[in-house]
């Protein structure tokens, strides 16, 4: 190794998955400052290099080759190309074997080496070779480049700030907002929060700074000082083939399965997610042909209408495995709160983050890595607001006094029940007829353009939020929407967050680039039929799940909220949402006039996603928040 090179002290135990971070220029005294900042995700073993004007380190957690050799960053044996990367690649032994016959020599039993000498023989085209979940960044010293890439969907983060020759790269934004750069708000990126929870790639709520989108790399000319390719690598592509039902089912299967063993490659003990539906079950059924003994972990509400445990139970019974149920209760929420504006660096609004980080922290008391079903519903339409989407898309046909009708039955039925998807209903029948997408898009926000305009006291501009989706009539164009957007600004970013703030590293085998290529294929009758989702999974799994496993209405991983906001965390919506003066961007006395009309819609997500985002802004903008 080069002189720049310097190894840490190792951590056998720690506050607990890998994290990267590097800059533009020499500073050895801040890039150690910034990788603390990332402990929790890499507790093992941490190092760093500082020459040639430029700082990386890496903070890691130990899956493959627990040995001092896998230690980053990593360099090849002329020390002119250095790595740091987050991640496992799953074909990885299949890469070395082709390597080592090409002249290749290997120190180490580590994915990341094999990234090192892909590099050397291929370039930036390595990526398109690997089957994985990942964020890496290479220093090429011959060419004095930054080379950075993420995975095809997501399911790994890195953030970059560029200003003015100024670079920096990180796993985490925390590093970039301990990096000393001016905390200004992003107005496109806050417009994005409030109207859907989350932002997606590439935006981000500091200014200047940016998600490397899934799919994508860029390459930084370090002598330029700057960005001089942005390119994608890998996209979804749609065929819609009306396959034999008999053989997409199996074929489906059979991918599953070569995803499931795949990841289930690790030196540390594994275990699954289990909520007992569908797609973690699947995923249950086939570990359990390759792994005899395995743990699984599930969440039991105090609330029965969210609380799903009894069926993950019966699951866990069905396929023999040492289950772990966590009891879930209103103390948690206000004790775990605190830690999720730390973790989530960016303002979030899925109340669904609390449980995943309980969960989390239990599992990983006894597993380092856990399978996970996420990716099934937005592969194979199991979302119920896909339903929503063609019974809005009937209504809107009818006549207008038919909606009038029928929006006044809501509106009788949200006095009774008040939920936010009913309400959404509601309101998009004032609309007429509108493009699949952008009717979806509406379906999918959790505030108008005209409150959102009362609450940020200006017009706002949402911008092309369909940029890059294929326009396909029907299903296929709202699941790539989903895919997009949803899938990696919530539903990945809520996982990794949450298991990587306790070192636990999650993967998902339905986001395996061959699986998802090939759900992507299937016409929609065989994912949506008769008015339910995931028919060829639910075909493909007959005689392999419990039938009533197969046959259970879909249920999402819900949070009572709703009450915990009237009561247990009133004291909070106080301080946070109708009170908070830390800030002058929202209008308070439009929040206090939706809590007045409470009884005519759902303000539920609008104050949670507010509380949230005061609560981050106090801790990490004014740093108020410990």
């Amino acid at each position: 190794m080069s002189q720049g090179i310097f190894s840490c002290k190792i951590w056998n135990k720690g506050d607990k998955l890998c994290g990267i971070v590097g800059f533009n220029w020499k500073d050895k005294n801040l890039l150690l400052r910034l990788s603390e900042l990332l402990r929790h995700r890499g507790p093992d073993q941490s190092g760093f290099f500082c020459n040639f004007g430029v700082s990386i380190a890496h903070r890691r957690l130990s899956i493959l080759d627990l040995s001092s050799k896998g230690r980053q960053p990593m360099a090849n044996e002329d020390d002119t190309v250095f790595i740091v990367f987050n991640g496992e690649i799953f074909n990885y032994k299949e890469l070395k074997k082709e390597l080592i016959k090409k002249g290749h020599r290997f120190s180490s039993n580590t994915d990341t080496e094999v990234i090192v000498h892909l590099y050397e023989d291929w370039g930036e085209e390595l990526v398109t070779m690997l089957n994985g979940q990942f964020s890496f960044a290479i220093y090429d010293r011959k060419k004095h480049t930054f080379f950075l890439a993420r995975d095809r969907v997501g399911i790994l983060p890195l953030f970059y700030y560029y200003k003015e020759g100024r670079f920096i790269f990180s796993s985490e934004l925390k590093v970039i907002l301990g990096c000393g750069v001016k905390k200004e708000i992003d107005e496109d990126a806050l417009v994005r929060y409030l109207r859907f929870g989350y932002i997606p790639a590439p935006y981000c709520i500091l200014k200047d700074t940016f998600k490397l989108k899934p799919g994508h790399y860029l390459v930084f000319d370090l002598g330029k000082r700057e960005i001089i390719k942005y390119e994608k690598y890998w996209d979804i592509r749609f065929t819609e083939e009306l396959m034999d039902v008999k053989m997409a089912s199996q074929y489906l299967y059979s991918l599953l399965q070569d995803a499931v063993r795949a990841r289930l490659i690790a030196d540390v003990p594994v275990g699954a997610f289990l909520s007992g539906g569908i797609d973690s079950s699947a995923i249950v059924s086939i570990i359990k042909k390759y792994k005899k003994h395995l743990k699984t972990f599930s969440i039991k509400f105090d609330y029965p209408k969210f609380d799903e445990s009894i069926y993950a139970r019966k699951v866990a019974n069905f396929f023999n495995t040492q289950h772990y149920e966590i009891a879930f209760s209103s103390k948690d929420v206000r004790e775990i709160i605190s830690k999720l504006v730390f973790h989530f660096d960016e303002p979030f609004g899925d109340p669904s983050a609390v449980p995943t980080y309980l969960i989390s922290k239990i599992a990983r008391k006894w597993v380092t890595v856990c399978l996970s079903g996420d990716g099934g519903d937005e592969l194979l339409g199991g979302y119920n607001r896909y339903r929503y989407f063609f019974i809005l898309r009937i209504l809107n046909s009818l006549p207008r006094f038919v909606k009038l009708i029928f929006r006044l039955f809501l509106s009788f039925i949200i006095r009774l029940y008040p939920k936010f998807e009913i309400e959404r209903l509601r309101e998009l029948l004032r609309f007429g007829r509108l493009g699949d997408i952008e009717l979806f898009e509406k379906l999918c926000e959790k505030i108008d353009r005209k409150d959102l305009e009362r609450l940020l006291r200006r017009k706002v501009d949402f911008g092309d939020t369909t940029a890059g989706i294929k326009t396909r009539k029907g299903l296929s164009s709202l699941q790539h929407y989903d895919v997009v957007n949803y899938l990696e600004g919530d539903i990945l970013t809520k996982v990794d967050r949450a298991a990587m703030s306790v070192s636990l590293e999650t993967r998902p085998p339905f986001l395996d680039h061959k699986v998802m290529e090939f759900c992507f294929q299937l016409n929609n009758c065989l994912k949506i039929k008769g008015g339910k989702g995931k028919w060829i999974l639910k075909r493909a799994l007959k005689g392999i799940l419990p039938e009533e496993t197969i046959r259970r209405k879909k249920k999402g991983f819900g949070v009572p909220i709703r009450h915990y906001l009237k009561n247990e965390l009133r004291d909070l919506v106080e301080k946070y949402v109708f009170n908070y003066d830390g800030h002058n961007l929202f209008d308070r006395e439009f929040i206090k006039s939706m809590e007045r009309k409470g009884k005519l819609r759902d303000t539920t997500r609008l104050y949670w996603n507010i509380m949230m985002f005061n609560m981050w802004y106090e801790r990490w903008i004014k740093g108020n928040i410990e």
